[in-house]
């Protein structure tokens, strides 16, 4: 069955001064998918999706969503419209409990006659989070009794629990342990089997090909090309990120000498470092 165009990127751009960060990028998401964007730093994926999740004022183009033009003001419009994102760094404030955090933006649902009905509001928090298995999360704890973990996955909760059409993931893995990895990957599918559309970016080719269905790569501002996961393995993805062929050597040969040199003697070494549920003996 033929999956229907979702979201419609057209020629997206965006300056920063004498940087082009994006180069009139034009792309599709389906529904039902989970799309992997991908490339170097630098190749303008989060300039891409920021523009798109209000994070960013749109240079030029249009983002088209199931028909209609969108350009939000503010992440909270985004939402609005149907688009959400969950980033790399700290996306909770500090200070709110749980439930302020997760409605932040959307307290207007919970206003009775001008008064705002916090016993409602931490209710409807606690079941959310007691639906995606995370009921040690309670909802009228201040935040920042939890470590960074536990306040991404109160990010993802407050990022899908409106069943968003689009949900940006933005690198956001790489701040995760294994099994908060996994919480992200579940609700990664229950988007997709939502007949919605998760855009992925992340540097772990691995991760891009267990859970991606479609592709899209990104250099120095410019739309590559786009592959199905079955057609490319790792290297493939590297080579198409990086415009060469990866071999045994890992500096690039079109840089000066001097920036090809070796690495001299070790500066910082690492020996037997724990952090409990995170870091097991780290040997670097």
């Amino acid at each position: 069955m033929e999956q229907k165009l979702l979201l419609h990127a057209e020629k997206i751009d965006k300056r920063f001064g004498p940087t082009h960060a994006v180069n009139e990028v034009s792309l599709d998401f389906l529904e039902g998918e989970v799309h992997a964007l991908i490339g170097e730093n630098g190749s303008g994926k989060s300039t891409f999706t920021n523009m798109l999740t209000g994070i960013l004022p749109i240079g030029s183009g249009t983002f088209t969503l199931m028909g209609h033009d969108v350009a939000p003001k503010n992440q909270v419009d985004a939402n609005h419209q149907g688009i959400a994102i969950v980033v790399q760094e700290t996306g909770t404030l500090g200070g709110l409990s749980v439930a302020d955090n997760m409605f932040l933006g959307d307290e207007d649902q919970f206003i009775r006659r001008g008064i705002k009905d916090t016993a409602a509001m931490n209710r409807k928090a606690q079941e959310l989070l007691d639906a995606y298995g995370l009921g040690y999360i309670k909802a009228t704890s201040i935040i920042d009794n939890y470590d960074f973990e536990d306040r991404k996955l109160v990010e993802i909760v407050k990022s899908t629990w409106f069943d968003p059409a689009v949900l940006v993931i933005d690198e956001t893995t790489t701040a995760l342990s294994q099994k908060g990895r996994d919480k992200l990957f579940e609700v990664m599918d229950h988007v997709r089997e939502l007949g919605h559309c998760v855009i992925f970016i992340s540097h772990d080719m691995g991760e891009v090909l267990k859970m991606a269905d479609r592709i899209s790569i990104l250099r120095d501002g410019d739309f590559v090309t786009t592959v199905n996961r079955e057609d490319v393995d790792e290297d493939q993805l590297k080579t198409l990120m990086v415009g060469r062929q990866m071999d045994d050597h890992y500096y690039r040969t079109d840089y000066p000498d001097y920036a090809r040199e070796q690495p001299g003697e070790t500066a910082v070494s690492v020996r037997g470092v724990t952090v409990p549920g995170m870091i097991d003996d780290s040997l670097v």
